[in-house]
């Protein structure tokens, strides 16, 4: 059984935490207390508003959004270049003689294979990039939310710097990472066959908001070094919390990154009223 913070979780070897020192240097941040379910819905859209308004505030906060997006932007339109560079290898070879006439048709035939082709290139681009870009922001997200933690507990991370530090909070997150993307690729496409029959498209959605729920999760306590099982306990146990959490970035997708803030509030919030 590994010894952690009442605080903030993390595991510690002495007291009080190297980490956060045992204490809450900004409570206001963490409120109100929890409540009826559905008043934790509420409480979870505004823990995502209030942690999207600290990161946009805060310049280094808002660095370290905006450059895994940069980069998974580059990677993006590196592939969809090299799938325009090559469109050639589709193109069909129509040499043979045509009806006098029809050079129209066999023009249209090249263009629209060729265009098909580019379209399932830049469609295989868009998914390998949806996938690596949960690898490129793994570092930076886990990044800002050690940098959330800090302004809530008042200090930065003093914990001494070892291998197995360095394993716990960098290399297994980052694996566990490219885990869960597999998993949650998996269970984005069963949602969205379901969302295409009128029967199962509500299940659909509430899965695909669930999905969301779990991915923020996921960020706030990956580099604690809890278990993948213990962010599915999380979120079953705290089900209303997360599901408003994850609601505005359910609808504004992209946003995504925005919400690491607002789900550490909500993790250092759970250890502070259990």
């Amino acid at each position: 059984m590994i010894d952690r913070c009442d605080v903030c979780a993390s595991p510690i070897g002495t007291r009080p935490c190297p980490r956060c020192g045992g204490a809450i240097a900004r409570p206001d941040l963490l409120q109100p207390p929890p409540g009826r379910p559905a008043g934790e819905l509420g409480v979870g859209i505004a823990l995502a508003l209030r942690g999207a308004g600290l990161t946009l505030r805060t310049p280094r906060l808002f660095a370290l959004v905006v450059l895994p997006l940069l980069i998974s932007a580059l990677l993006f339109a590196a592939m969809v270049a090299l799938v325009w560079t090559h469109r050639d290898l589709v193109r069909p070879d129509l040499v043979q003689a045509w009806p006098w006439g029809l050079d129209w048709l066999r023009r249209g035939v090249v263009a629209a294979a060729e265009g098909l082709g580019v379209l399932i290139g830049v469609g295989v681009a868009l998914v390998a990039t949806v996938i690596l870009s949960q690898a490129v922001n793994a570092p930076f997200l886990e990044w800002l939310s050690q940098a959330v933690e800090s302004l809530v507990v008042g200090q930065a991370d003093r914990t001494p710097f070892s291998a197995r530090r360095l394993w716990r909070t960098t290399v297994l997150p980052l694996l566990q990472a490219l885990l869960m993307a597999l998993l949650q690729t998996a269970l984005g496409l069963l949602f969205l066959v379901l969302s295409m029959l009128a029967v199962t498209a509500p299940i659909a959605a509430v899965g695909s908001l669930w999905l969301v729920a779990l991915s923020l999760c996921d960020v706030a306590m990956a580099r604690k070094g809890f278990p993948v099982r213990e962010r599915f306990r999380r979120v079953r146990r705290a089900l209303p919390l997360y599901l408003g959490l994850a609601l505005p970035f359910f609808l504004v997708p992209f946003l995504l990154p925005l919400g690491v803030a607002g789900a550490t509030l909500a993790d250092l919030r759970a250890r502070r009223w259990p």
